[in-house]
């Protein structure tokens, strides 16, 4: 029996994957773009995909209208046989409405597993480095522009702590119906990882705080679709009033160790 991890081309799906494979347990990696295909819009091999899987990690897109599908992926997970599931949402998905995309899959698994955990961690350093914030960098000559104030703080986390995180989980190792929000040791502003990462190989070089309406005219020259925008829209106003600064015990009380702070993220990133 192995693990399948969805998302495995993303930042933590791909760490995921790279460490239950260097501990010599057998792992399956999906995604629209892996060997073994997951499309969530696609269910004809769903079953195929499913063929020998005991444990499931499952990354919920985010802005896409697919909570329902990855629900229904989640249904047929359970009628195959799997027996446990670790599905990662966002910090503060507990508090949106039970139709929203990312709760839907949190609730569906606890309601199809006796054997689940939730993660929900917070922005990642490496959107700063491969993610959403890389990718508006690299668009506007490595000046990051984004509906946050100068001094709004978020407890960034790392995408190994999450990763760290999700592989304890599926092993079983005293995770089981567990909701982890997983941040980094402290809280800091944009502009002070910006700082702290310029001149190194980020794509990230500068910041500047633009408006909504700002930032949307800059996603959709992007190509990102207006549901993915909108989601995006609502976690950074949710930074702005201070709810993504809170520096939880997720990662120590998950791993028995501190998070991952930016100066090593850095030394061990992008330097």
């Amino acid at each position: 029996m192995s693990t399948l991890v969805t998302g495995a081309t993303g930042m933590v799906g791909r760490r995921v994957l790279t460490e239950l494979t260097r501990r010599g347990l057998p792992a399956t990696g999906a995604s629209r773009t892996s060997r073994t295909r997951l499309d969530w819009t696609d269910t004809s091999n769903w079953d195929e995909v499913l063929k020998g899987v005991s444990s499931v990690f499952v990354v919920t897109p985010v802005g896409s209208a697919l909570g329902s599908r990855v629900a229904g992926f989640l249904e047929k997970a359970a009628e195959a046989g799997v027996d446990r599931a670790v599905v990662m949402s966002a910090m503060g998905t507990e508090h949106a409405p039970s139709d929203s995309d990312q709760r839907a899959a949190e609730l569906r698994a606890k309601d199809l597993f006796g054997t689940w955990t939730v993660l929900r961690p917070n922005w990642l350093f490496q959107d700063f480095t491969e993610g959403t914030f890389a990718s508006l960098a690299r668009s506007r000559n490595g000046r990051l522009e984004l509906p946050v104030k100068r001094r709004t703080e978020v407890s960034f986390v790392d995408a190994r702590d999450v990763a760290d995180t999700a592989v304890a989980a599926l092993l079983g190792d005293g995770h089981e119906r567990r909701e982890y929000t997983l941040t980094g040791p402290q809280a800091l502003t944009f502009r002070e990882v910006v700082k702290r990462t310029k001149g190194t190989e980020s794509p990230v070089w500068r910041f500047k705080s633009v408006d909504e309406a700002g930032f949307y005219f800059r996603a959709t020259n992007r190509g990102w679709g207006d549901r993915y925008i909108d989601t995006l829209n609502e976690r950074f106003a949710a930074a702005v009033a201070g709810r993504a600064a809170e520096v939880t015990e997720g990662v120590r009380s998950a791993l028995k160790r501190d998070p991952i702070p930016l100066a090593r993220f850095m030394r061990e990133s992008v330097l």
